[in-house]
């Protein structure tokens, strides 16, 4: 039989038959080739949709390439299907993707640090200029997401927002340290290609490494598109051996489009989020987890308008683990009793009037100790249905910044939950590294009930908070 495939004008096609028989025969197989094809295009968004649980072999790079992307919509047009519905599920699709794996290294990369104690390294730790904590970790994170980004999509197409700088490692006492970054950071990106990642032909020098940090430059705002990069939200955390996290997501005229959330201590079962990380080692050292099993360490995802959000083991955990199937979708809770319910805070009094809080909890009738732990875990605990409520009152001048907040927002948002300023208005990314015009505090709840009893709460008692 031959047959000829004529694309037209109007993107549909037309099949040329040399005889008769040929197109009766090809017609009756007609429908069986649309459904095939259907579905296949189905596949294909679906895959890039949850991002590296169904990625591609790492000779093909992130998500889909262009030339999948590009097949697929000829496919669609030549079947004569409509192209918009397509094009709005694949949007941001091959960030996400991106996003994930880089997290997911970045997450490897925070693991080695902290296995080599660094609590107990002097090298490894010192202070800003702000007294706050750093480690190898926070800027060899900022350099390898740098990089990565950069590398895939063009240095030129990048912008982004983060936390860290280079004044330290840049000055004559900061040598060591600098080597330090430099390690970590090519150590990590020599197991680039197990993450479908392609890493640079040779090992970075220290200065490439001063450049990627000091490339994360942007000071975001309401027009165009960025990233948004915490390299180890809650350094205390990861400082003490507890929870913390690796925490991107893109904004795009303003709005979070997406968010990937790294948190290598979190524990599948919720009971361990209690407890101290060091005791959950001790208790798992005395009781092994079955061999590759997944006990702990997850990279939590998703894209804004989907209405889904995924979670999946850290890779890093499983050389032999079928991490590419193992992604599973995660809800918020359906606990709308505030008797039944657990609210988080922040572990550290600086950051947040836990007076205030136990005041609220007390009104509206929560009745569990609070979960205070470290860095935007908290807004991973209530994406995964873990607890139900989070709240933050900072003290007068404290300015919360887009990065502690933008990846775990999205995740929660799409997860079913709501996230907002204590005036009930959605936070505003637009403004550049502070979210500014924030109305007293933040709340985040896993559903409208809850979020609204939280919300009079705070009305009736805010006068009287000191805040």
């Amino acid at each position: 039989m031959m047959a000829e495939i004529c694309p037209t004008r109007s993107a549909r096609a037309v099949v040329a038959f040399r005889t008769e028989p040929e197109r009766r025969r090809l017609l009756c197989f007609l429908p069986k080739i649309a459904s095939f094809a259907c579905a296949n295009i189905v596949s294909g968004a679906r895959r890039v949709l949850v991002g590296p649980s169904y990625a591609a072999s790492s000779d093909r790079g992130l998500g889909l390439s262009e030339g999948d992307a590009s097949s697929s919509s000829k496919l669609s047009s030549l079947l004569g299907f409509p192209r918009m519905k397509e094009e709005e599920e694949e949007k941001y699709a091959r960030e996400l993707d991106a996003a994930v794996r880089v997290v997911q290294m970045a997450c490897s990369l925070c693991q080695r640090v902290q296995s080599g104690l660094v609590a107990r390294e002097k090298g490894k730790v010192t202070s800003k200029e702000d007294n706050s904590p750093v480690t190898v970790a926070d800027w060899g994170v900022q350099a390898l997401v740098s990089w990565l980004l950069s590398n895939y999509f063009g240095s030129e197409h990048i912008s982004i927002v983060a936390e860290e700088d280079v004044s330290t490692l840049s000055r004559e006492d900061g040598t060591v340290l600098l080597q330090s970054v430099t390690s970590s950071v090519n150590e990590c990106l020599f197991e680039a290609p197990k993450y479908g990642l392609k890493a640079p032909l040779k090992p970075l020098e220290a200065h490439e490494i001063l450049d990627a940090i000091r490339s994360c430059n942007s000071t975001g705002g309401s027009k165009g598109r960025f990233w948004v990069l915490d390299p180890v939200d809650g350094t205390l955390g990861f400082v003490r051996e507890d929870q913390y996290a690796v925490a991107l997501a893109l904004i795009e005229d303003g709005e979070v489009v997406l968010g990937a959330l790294g948190c290598p201590n979190y524990p599948r079962r919720k009971e361990w989020l209690n407890y101290h990380q060091r005791y959950y080692r001790l208790m798992t050292t005395l009781s092994p987890p079955a061999s590759g099993s997944w006990h702990k360490g997850c990279v939590m995802y998703a894209r804004k308008g989907t209405g889904e959000a995924w979670m999946q083991p850290l890779i890093h955990d499983f050389e032999k683990f079928d991490w590419h199937n193992s992604a599973r979708m995660i809800r918020v809770s359906s606990i709308t009793d505030p008797a039944s319910a657990t609210f988080c805070e922040p572990v550290e009094k600086a950051n947040s009037s836990h007076s205030f809080t136990a005041g609220l909890a007390h009104s509206v009738g929560l009745r569990k100790q609070p979960l205070r732990v470290y860095s935007m875990v908290k807004y991973a605990a209530i994406a995964r249905g873990d607890a139900e409520i989070f709240m933050k009152f900072a003290r007068a001048g404290y300015k919360e910044k887009v990065w502690d907040h933008a990846a775990g927002s999205v995740i929660i948002q799409e997860a079913g939950g709501v996230v907002t300023d204590a005036g009930g208005r959605t936070l505003d990314f637009s403004k550049g590294i502070y979210l500014e015009g924030l109305d007293r505090g933040i709340i985040a709840c896993s559903g409208p009930l809850l979020h609204e009893k939280i919300l009079k709460a705070v009305d009736a008692s805010w006068g009287s908070s000191n805040l």
